[in-house]
């Protein structure tokens, strides 16, 4: 009785393993996928801006900008390997469409644009596993999407820049640019709310939950219309409102020409916020700016040799906050923005349905912890999240800051 259980078994076991693999489609769970590789600008990682436009009722267009000092790239022709998997929902285990395709073009400018069409249907709320790989460099980049479909979703909406007649996916904006906003559904005009307002600094992870404070009045207002082009004059935030569809909205943020690089004295002095004390931080924003930076990071060093490493390391995780992190204030002053530079990249990231979680194991002076980060609603049509706060998260702090004080942060 049991030999002919065992051999049902290995039949069943065999066609289902058969079908599995005739079929084509591997099963993953999105929710226990580690996605940590995303944010750790190693030598084999791909800086890589990605969005979602949505076309029309079941097209898609995945757009894909790829820096290229970033990346270390000549402004040559590049040769890009695209893969990605759609899937209904994050629980789903099986992809219901996937594409590879290796795209070969050159730069526009200083970075490689992608356009690479998809059929979604329209009300799906599904999410898109990427895959780009540089074919001579090796370098890789993988990414979990949002394709939210939704009729008051963002993504129907956006921003074209006129140079190349491409469509723009940062939410961050030159002023020496020209863009025109577009509208999926058709023909629009849009009214554009501009805001001079300083946010509120990410504060550190044990503090209680502050509500996020927004603007109660708009500074400026224009209007643009579907044929316009227009420049953005002004550092700030442009909120555009459709006229048609009362429920879409987007934003960019205007920021200095070097934006998100670091390269002016008050860009690198700003920062230091979160490792100075008040009556320090105050100090070097007065005036000699650069010297009192110089000076700050030699003090907690020790040396110029050792000032220069930690110097480096700082700026460059301020950088990949401003390149990743910017939604309607700068990377570095989010809350991603604050636990990466402090921290550094996360050892593990994870997603589920309305989280993203950041791992860190313990190392050096830095003690195993967990993050999670959640969206917060707010009035611009931009995706922001914000870290859940907790006591817990004192001493890791307090062991952190002192590192980086005594120029001991790894």
């Amino acid at each position: 009785m049991r030999a002919k259980v065992f051999s049902g078994q290995s039949v069943l076991l065999f066609f289902l393993f058969t079908t599995v693999i005739i079929s084509c489609k591997p099963i993953y769970d999105l929710r226990h996928i580690d996605f940590g590789d995303s944010y750790k600008p190693l030598q084999s990682f791909l800086y890589t801006h990605s969005g979602i436009i949505h076309q029309a009722n079941d097209t898609s267009i995945l757009v894909l900008e790829i820096p290229v000092t970033q990346n270390g790239f000549q402004k040559d022709s590049a040769h890009f390997f695209v893969r990605f998997r759609l899937y209904e929902n994050m629980n789903a285990l099986v992809a219901f469409d996937s594409l590879k395709i290796l795209v070969s073009c050159f730069p526009s400018g200083d970075y490689y644009h992608l356009e690479i069409p998809f059929h979604q249907k329209m009300n799906e709320h599904s999410y898109l596993y990427l895959h780009l790989d540089e074919k001579s460099s090796l370098k890789h980049f993988e990414q979990l999407i949002d394709c939210n479909k939704q009729s008051t979703a963002s993504g129907f909406i956006y921003a074209e820049r006129m140079q190349y007649n491409e469509k723009y996916i940062l939410p961050y904006a030159k002023t020496n640019c020209t863009y025109r906003a577009c509208n999926s559904f058709g023909k629009d005009t849009f009214r554009v709310w501009y805001y001079n307002y300083q946010f509120q600094l990410a504060t550190p992870t044990f503090f209680n939950p502050v509500p996020c404070k927004f603007p109660d009045r708009v500074d400026t207002a224009f209007v643009f219309t579907t044929q316009d082009t227009f420049r953005l004059m002004k550092e700030g935030l442009y909120v555009f409102h459709s006229t048609t569809h009362s429920d879409l909205q987007f934003s960019l943020l205007c920021s200095d020409e070097s934006y998100p690089l670091i390269f002016e004295a008050m860009q690198m002095a700003k920062p230091l916020r979160y490792i100075s004390k008040n009556e320090e931080y105050d100090y070097l924003l007065q005036e000699n700016i650069k010297a009192r930076v110089d000076s700050f990071w030699l003090d907690k060093s020790g040396s110029i040799e050792h000032a220069k490493v930690m110097i480096k390391r700082y700026y460059n995780r301020v950088q990949f906050a401003n390149e990743f992190f910017t939604s309607f204030q700068q990377g570095w002053q989010t809350d991603k923005g604050l636990v990466y530079i402090i921290f550094g990249a996360p050892d593990q990231v994870y997603f589920d349905e309305d989280a993203e979680w950041w791992y860190y194991r313990s190392r050096g002076n830095r003690s195993a912890v967990r993050y999670k980060f959640v969206e917060i609603e707010n009035p611009f049509g931009v995706t922001a999240q914000q870290l859940i706060r907790s006591d817990n998260y004192f001493d890791s702090w307090n062991r952190q800051g002192y590192a980086w004080r005594h120029g001991m942060a790894d």
